[in-house]
């Protein structure tokens, strides 16, 4: 017999099964779609799917070498949070949720995005490998950026809980009960938390280094990693809460455990504007970015969470953009690029169907 963890051949929740913690899976069913909104998410990662080579970095090996000290400074400090928080979510995404995912669209979705956490953590991981004369040295440089992992502790620790807490479920030691339920619950809401706030303000400073001219390539590949998180990662994460939010587990964990989330996001916050005063500390300065704007954008976007949750902040938060600039960024189709000039990376694939088969045309040449 095969255990039922594996495959559960009686299987009756296929219509109303729960996208996590629920009946063991059996068929990967796209018959019946109880969480269509999840399986969209999943083809529009598919249909924005790119390669981390098909950008040249080569020319940021010169940037590197003929930038100020303050330029290089926050590009290799930025380059290092950013790739060690896509490493993070490239080996734990999929890895965390397995033993928990019971739905055939939240599994297409968490899979595909950790396959697209991996193309990020890649695409830096070449960044590096193309841009400087000696990448091994430039990685132990990197890793020595203390200030960059304390970043990362908050989100860190709620991936370990959850990741024990998988291990012992899987093992049969903890029961399906509330508390498992709550330890998976915050696993989700620490990735959105990551991907919406941190990834944004770290996002801010590397196109405010490319908006002066240099760091081009970077800034390209950069774009394609902030369009998958913004446009998909994000809002994916927000649609599983809101399924969440309309049971009866994810009504009791949102209500018992707001003090826990509303913690959180303080905690995240303050992390990211002390990571601000330290990155324009040592007299380090930026063309078109100071810490006062910088400071404001990472408000602007914890705004968006605070009002998810329905919490209230003890920071004034902005109601309007304070970096315009990033509109441009943020949006693929706002940048025009000639063929010429720059690798284009402004494009979907499979957005072309051919739906002229056994059709005859009349050709008169």
């Amino acid at each position: 017999m095969i255990d039922d963890k594996v495959f559960k051949k009686d299987k009756k929740e296929y219509a109303s099964t729960s996208i996590f913690l629920g009946e063991d899976r059996g068929l990967f069913d796209t018959i019946n779609k109880p969480f269509p909104k999840l399986w969209k998410h999943y083809k529009t990662l598919k249909s924005l799917d790119w390669d981390e080579n098909e950008i040249s970095y080569s020319s940021c090996n010169l940037d590197f070498k003929t930038c100020s000290k303050s330029t290089y400074d926050a590009m290799i400090k930025t380059l290092a949070w950013q790739w060690e928080a896509d490493s993070i979510a490239a080996h734990n995404l999929i890895a965390v949720m397995s033993p928990f995912i019971t739905s055939s669209e939240a599994t297409a979705a968490w899979t595909k995005i950790t396959e697209n956490e991996v193309l990020h953590a890649a695409t830096y991981s070449e960044i590096v490998r193309e841009s400087f004369d000696d990448p091994s040295a430039v990685l132990d440089e990197i890793l020595e950026v203390q200030e960059a992992i304390t970043r990362l502790e908050v989100v860190s620790e709620v991936i370990a809980t959850a990741q024990t807490a998988g291990h012992q479920y899987g093992l049969g030691i903890i029961p399906n009960d509330q508390d498992l339920y709550d330890k998976v619950y915050l696993f989700i809401v620490s990735m959105l938390i990551l991907e919406r706030i941190q990834f944004m303000s770290s996002f801010a400073v590397t196109f405010s280094i490319c908006d002066t001219g240099v760091f081009i390539p970077f800034g390209k590949a950069v774009q394609k990693i902030a369009q998958d998180e913004l446009e998909v990662h994000v809002q994916f994460g927000k649609d599983v809460l809101r399924y969440e939010h309309l049971t009866s587990r994810g009504i009791l964990a949102k209500e018992t455990l707001q003090y826990t989330v509303h913690a959180m996001l303080h905690e995240v916050v303050e992390s990211e504007l002390q990571w601000v005063d330290f990155l324009f500390s040592e007299g380090r300065s930026l063309v078109g970015l100071n810490k006062e704007v910088l400071k404001q954008w990472v408000l602007f976007n914890a705004a968006d969470l605070f009002s998810f949750f329905g919490l209230d902040s003890k920071y004034d938060l902005p109601k309007t953009n304070p970096l315009k600039f990033m509109e441009r960024w943020l949006n693929m189709n706002l940048i025009q690029s000639a063929p010429q000039e720059e690798d284009l990376t402004a494009y979907k694939v499979g957005v072309m169907r051919r739906d002229d088969e056994d059709k005859i045309f009349k050709v008169d040449f």
